[in-house]
């Protein structure tokens, strides 16, 4: 007799809407077990919904798990960091505020994080970022995302206008930054032979044609017609337009929870307001996207 493989049902999962604009929780399913096709379908309708999917109560996901789950919402991609991996499991890596640099100082000083889409240097960034909560502070330390679609929607008429066919060149660390960039981001940039990747500044979602702003500020050398430090300027305006609360959910992890992003439609941020003594550990996972148009 064959063995039957067991599979979670649909109708165990319950999928909440956390606000009207932005963000979802999932309760109901074990993803150390396999997922039906249709269940399968729900979490990833759901993440490209809500912007923002929260899976709850993963805490027992080995490595080998976590990748399977990742893999539910498409092929993984390498994190251009390649500094701090899961050991054996390459593409998984690590966030931690216990990380040093190379010269021995905090590797991501809270004070340099800004709200952006993850890897718009490359070709094809990812479609989702994929965020596990290994070990959380006692508080604060949330992840921050912003539906950059609603908020693209709610600009005025004449701003949309005016930055529709706008397109920013992106590389590993802009020079504005420099003087407080990471020392070995820094020196990849400076010896990185690779010209600016061109992208849209506001792109079109090719799954639902919705549009939406999608940009990283801390990789963005120049948006059209721009200098190095207008296009900062104008970016932060832009940030500040489109992170509006209605807009903007703030993750406060539980431990085992997977955090799942549509990059297409949001910008993230994350959050540093914590006791830095205690550890904020995450794994992160890409999913591969498409060329941004």
């Amino acid at each position: 007799m064959s063995a039957q493989v067991h599979q979670v049902p649909a109708q165990s999962m319950k999928i909440t809407k956390v606000k009207e604009q932005i963000g979802a929780i999932v309760t109901g399913i074990d993803l150390a077990q396999p997922v039906d096709t249709e269940t399968k379908k729900r979490l990833y309708d759901a993440a490209v919904e809500n912007v923002v999917l929260v899976i709850r109560g993963q805490a027992h996901l080995t490595p080998a798990q976590l990748q399977a789950a990742g893999e539910l919402f498409g092929e993984l991609m390498e994190d251009q960091n390649r500094l701090y991996l899961v050991d054996d499991y390459p593409l998984i890596s690590v966030l931690d505020n216990f990380h040093k640099d190379s010269n021995g100082q905090p590797a991501k000083p809270g004070k340099n994080a800004t709200w952006h889409t993850d890897h718009t240097n490359q070709e094809l960034p990812p479609k989702f970022t994929m965020l596990y909560a290994v070990a959380v502070p006692d508080k604060g330390g949330a992840t921050s995302v912003c539906n950059s679609r609603a908020a693209y929607e709610a600009l005025p008429s004449e701003l949309r206008q005016r930055i529709t066919g706008m397109q920013t060149e992106n590389t590993l660390i802009s020079s504005t930054r420099f003087h407080i960039a990471n020392p070995d981001i820094l020196k990849a940039q400076l010896e990185s032979k690779k010209p600016p990747t061109v992208h849209p500044l506001v792109r079109t979602h090719p799954e639902t044609g919705t549009k939406a702003l999608w940009f990283h500020k801390s990789k963005t050398e120049k948006v059209t017609g721009m200098t190095p430090e207008e296009t900062q300027d104008f970016l932060q305006d832009l940030a500040d337009r489109i992170t509006q609360p209605q807009f903007c959910y703030a993750h406060e992890y539980q431990k085992g929870d997977l955090l799942i992003i549509d990059d297409r439609a949001s910008l993230h941020k994350a959050g540093h307001d914590f006791d830095h003594s205690q550890q904020r550990r995450l794994y992160r996972m890409l999913v591969r996207g498409d060329r941004p148009k």
